[in-house]
């Protein structure tokens, strides 16, 4: 039985709540309980924005701490993420309108017109980062336009006979001119507007807006993008993020606290000494008073500060606490998370950028193996986003026939180009001696192509230098000697 509108937007607004993950069925107790969607993803966002949650510590001290608790946050999810967007450009699209190797022109505007190389890193960021994105194409008076969505303000229901549609969707945004909540309900053909009330909402009109040219593409313009197991990059991995800022707290604590060394006196006191005596006062009955010295005024340091204490006492100094441990814990604690996550160390610890050539390849293996699988599961959504903005742009052809052109997912010194490309000559073409190891974009390579017919031709029609001639041999007269 189909739903009606109004069931699809309680199905789908349940689902900004709902757990991200199912319980386990052996019931056995662990460390952390599924989490609602929004707390989840908000949870995740907090970590790639470097506003993790604090380390906890006793209520009574949390005022007193809360300037060095800041300053414990280590942003390294960050890095995490960076290391597999950096490496996911989307350089061009070819068509089975436009073929050729720099891409589909109309594509290369409407990327060029949309800002679709800020937008498409956007989008990756949501993907990496909380597991999950969307991507919307909007119809213009200029032509469609193509926007990234946060996923803590969409929701999706995908269809089960092919996962890379939608069923149903619901975005939300937030108007702050206005001070207004709105909802878009995305149903195949149609689109519902609403508006909050309230705890409710209620629909803008009685008729949907229709939807039209995306029949054949499931008649809903926006598209999901689903990391690996639907997590992300660093979700199964906070706990070593948590520890990691743990050891950076008590390393500052250590070091705030003990910046200097302990210092202390042993000996007696004179009698006569031991207390401070006032003057008698009518309220103590005339009788003189005994108060205890404060003996943080008596030794205070200062530079010119003096003091005077009974013979035989003795000063001793406490020695500084070894911090080289709490240091190389928290080495380790950054080299396990670069391990689990794939993440080559000398992104996180520019010390290892000196190690040897067979390490750092070892540790861009994983990277480069990482994004290869990363690249194959955004590749469907994101042919079926290029279809449904050539279809709102009038070329429904054009979507016919996909190619995506990645960008380099290796960045390699211009000596091991070079030397690369004298190995390649002669086994590979010229086109993808530029594309494959000279890194270059098809459009420049497409340039680079017309620049050398362009100096072949200047070289063709150029006339040949002529030869150089000897100078004339000088004839001396007889009975002359030579000059030198």
């Amino acid at each position: 039985m189909a739903l009606s509108p109004a069931q699809w937007f309680d199905r789908l607004q349940s689902r900004f709540f709902a757990p991200t993950a199912e319980r386990w069925q052996d019931k056995a107790d662990r460390p952390c309980d599924p989490k609602p969607r929004n707390e989840q993803l908000d949870l995740l966002w907090s970590y790639y924005k470097g506003d993790a949650p604090l380390p906890q510590v006793a209520d009574e001290f949390q005022d007193i701490f809360r300037d060095l608790l800041r300053k414990a946050r280590c942003n390294y999810a960050e890095m995490c993420v960076t290391a597999v967007v950096d490496r996911m450009d989307l350089l061009a699209v070819s068509t089975g309108v436009d073929s050729s190797a720099n891409g589909d022109d109309r594509a290369a505007e409407i990327m060029e017109d949309t800002g679709f190389a800020a937008q498409i890193k956007d989008l990756l960021a949501y993907y990496c980062a909380m597991g999950e994105a969307y991507a919307m194409v909007v119809p213009t008076d200029d032509g469609p336009m193509i926007h990234a969505i946060d996923p803590r303000r969409c929701v999706g229901i995908a269809d089960p006979n092919n996962p890379t549609r939608l069923r149903a969707v619901l975005v939300k945004s937030y108007d702050v001119e206005e001070d207004e909540e709105i909802a878009h309900l995305f149903l195949p053909g149609e689109k519902w507007t609403l508006q909050r009330d309230g705890s409710e909402y209620r629909r803008l009109s009685d008729t949907p807006e229709e939807i039209t040219g995306l029949d054949d593409l499931g008649g809903i313009p926006v598209v999901r993008f689903l990391n690996k197991l639907g997590l992300g990059e660093y979700e199964s991995h906070v706990d070593v993020l948590d520890r990691i800022i743990d050891t950076t707290l008590t390393r500052l604590v250590m070091t705030k606290f003990q910046a200097f060394k302990q210092r202390g006196v042993s000996g007696d006191e004179d009698e006569e000494d031991e207390y401070d005596t006032e003057e008698p006062t009518i309220e103590d009955g005339n009788q003189p008073t005994k108060q205890a010295k404060d003996w943080d005024e008596v030794f205070k340091a200062g530079p010119g500060a003096v003091w005077k204490v009974p013979a035989g006492w003795q000063f001793w100094e406490g020695n500084q606490a070894d911090l080289g441990p709490l240091l190389q814990a928290k080495r380790d604690d950054v080299k396990e998370f670069a391990a689990v996550t794939h993440t080559p160390l000398y992104l996180i610890t520019p010390d290892d950028a000196n190690g040897s050539a067979a390490g750092a390849g070892l540790l861009r293996e994983a990277l480069t193996c990482k994004v290869r699988d990363r690249r194959a599961r955004v590749t469907p959504s994101l042919k079926l986003l290029w279809r449904i903005v050539f279809a709102m742009d009038g070329n429904k052809t054009r979507g016919n026939k996909i190619k995506l052109h990645w960008g380099p997912i290796e960045f390699n010194s211009l000596a091991e180009k070079g030397s690369a490309s004298a190995q390649a000559t002669g086994v590979l073409s010229r086109r993808r001696i530029l594309s494959e190891v000279w890194e270059m974009e098809p459009q420049d390579i497409e340039d680079n192509e017309i620049e050398l017919a362009a100096q072949s031709m200047l070289d063709v029609a150029a006339p040949a230098p002529e030869p150089a001639t000897a100078p004339p041999e000088q004839v001396n007269p007889v009975g002359e000697p030579a000059v030198a």
